[in-house]
Order: structure tokens, then C-alpha cells, then sequence
């Protein structure tokens, strides 16, 4: 996981998911939790901390924390919740049967992708030039920078990228977005992303245009708004994968399945502090709406 703080609700969710199924956490079963913090080149020594440690069965996020657990055990069972593109980033064989031992929850990226641009173009339909932020170094971002081309050509959305490997990097790719003539942002969602939400979020309010964020996170941190399935809810839904494995089932049978719960949050603070307003027909539409 990023950070404590960042997958709280993740973990929430999860645990949830345990109890509505008679899974006593402490009596049952117990939790290793691991934490990056922030920091990317952590994740393949916390790889090989928890497969050393032997557990029944490893939980994770997204696609690049699979791909290290992955490289480093065939045997112990992974399931993830909010991977991107587990297919295409050979994961799985196939969503329906993934083979292997990994299996979970996807996030319906490409379809996520088309989503997020033609609500961004909705809201701000002078928006023609958007900037996106993403991390070469994280599998799930990459995938997602994929998505997020194919869609911009069909919205006819001029897309530039800008690569964020670091913390140290924000200023300096924000300061490029400016030069470049932004008109708008978007944000690729992964572990750099998600261990530096408020440094992030406080820059694109000071870019004053319109940033389209990765998750209901980054909203509630100020970020103006995003789109995406609930990952509380993919965690809750991920115990019933943790149910069927710790009973007998193998992962590689048990299909990966699509998220069922998306949330479009909006920030009317932002929004005032930028100088923009949302159209009557996306304030509608929203999920969640933070005055």
C-alpha cells in the first residue's frame, strides 16, 4: 500500500467485505499491512519482506505492486483490487479464467479513460489542450496513458505528457504544463500519485485551470474532480476473492471481475478559488458534492 492514510478507507472496506462474510479479524484471520510512504523504490524490498514472511495469501492495489509480489512467488495466492490492466500488463491470461495465481478486481480503465474526457470536456467545452501527469516507472500508469490517447483522439482533445517520477518532480512538471499552454489536467492514478495527494492537489489549484483528479481522495483533498470506481468498494468485494482462496479455491480459476460502484465527485471550493463553474448538467450528475 502508499501510505496509511491513503488506503484507510481501502482497508475499511476490505474489512467490511471480511465480517459481512463471519471473518473475525484477530480470531480468523490477521493483518500484515505494508506501507511504501511515499517512497516508489520501496516496493520491490516490501515484495520481498512479505513473500519471505510466508503468508497465506498477499492483498494489493493496483497493477505494479501485483508485478513485484508476482516476480517474487507463483505460489502464494495475490489478489488485487484496483488493477488497471491485468491483461495487457500479463497478469492474467484472460479476465475470465487469469490462470496463475493471481486474480481480483479491475477498474475498467479504457472505459474509465473515455469517461473522465468526455465529462472534462462537458464541464469545460472551451478545453482543447490537456496536460497529463503520469508515471513512466508504475505498469498501471503506463496502461492508463494508453487509455487516456485513444480516447483524447476521439473527443478531438490535443494531449500532452508530462512524466512525474518523483515528489521533487511537481513543480517543475506544472511549471512545463504552463509553458506548454495547459488548458486543462489530468492525472494518471498509481503509487506516486496516490503518497502525494495533497502536494499535488495544492499545485493544481495554483495552476488555476481545471484538473481532473484520479479518485474521490484527491476531491476531499481539494482537487477539483474526478471519476472512478469506489475502491473501498473493490477492497470490500475483494474479500469474497479472499473467502474462496483461504477455503480451497485456486486464484488462477476464479474470474476477475469489473467494478460495479463509480463516483463523480466535484469540489465547489476549488472551483470558486479557480475561477470556473460547473455546468447545471454536471451537478447533477455528481455523486459527491464538497462546498
Amino acid at each position: 500500500m502508499a501510505s496509511a492514510k491513503a488506503s484507510a478507507d481501502w482497508m475499511t472496506g476490505f474489512r467490511d467485505g471480511m465480517a459481512a462474510l463471519h471473518w473475525i479479524e484477530g480470531r480468523d484471520y490477521v493483518i500484515d499491512l505494508r506501507y511504501g510512504n511515499g517512497i516508489a523504490q520501496a516496493g520491490p524490498n516490501l515484495a520481498a519482506e512479505l513473500v519471505a514472511s510466508q503468508p497465506d495469501l498477499l492483498l494489493t492495489g493496483a497493477d505494479e505492486a501485483v508485478q513485484q509480489l508476482s516476480q517474487r512467488t507463483k505460489t502464494i495466492p495475490i489478489v488485487f483490487a484496483i488493477a488497471h490492466d491485468p491483461v495487457g500488463t500479463g497478469l492474467a491470461a484472460s479476465l475470465q479464467r487469469p490462470g496463475g495465481n493471481a486474480t481480483g478486481l479491475t477498474t475498467l480503465a479504457r472505459d474509465l479513460w473515455a469517461k473522465r474526457l468526455q465529462l472534462l470536456k462537458e464541464a469545460f467545452p472551451r478545453v482543447t489542450h490537456v496536460v497529463l501527469l503520469s508515471d513512466p516507472a508504475d505498469a498501471g500508469s503506463v496502461s492508463q496513458e494508453k487509455d487516456a490517447k485513444e480516447a483524447a483522439e476521439v473527443l478531438k482533445i490535443r494531449l500532452s505528457r508530462i512524466e512525474l517520477r518523483q515528489a521533487a518532480d511537481i513543480e517543475a512538471a506544472f511549471t512545463r504544463g504552463a509553458a506548454l499552454g495547459a488548458q486543462a489536467y489530468i492525472l494518471a492514478t498509481g503509487f506516486l500519485f496516490s503518497s502525494h495527494v495533497q502536494a499535488i492537489v495544492d499545485r493544481t489549484i495554483r495552476a488555476r485551470v481545471p484538473a481532473f483528479v484520479g479518485t474521490t481522495s484527491f476531491v476531499e483533498a481539494g482537487g477539483l474532480m474526478s471519476y472512478s470506481p469506489s475502491y473501498p468498494d473493490n477492497f470490500r468485494r475483494a474479500a469474497a476473492y479472499v473467502d474462496k482462496i483461504l477455503k480451497g479455491e485456486k486464484p488462477g480459476d476464479l474470474p476477475i471481475e469489473q467494478p460495479i460502484k463509480f463516483e463523480l465527485a466535484l469540489n465547489l471550493k476549488t472551483a470558486k478559488a479557480i475561477g470556473v463553474k460547473f455546468p447545471q448538467s454536471i451537478l447533477l450528475r455528481a455523486d459527491r458534492v464538497i462546498e
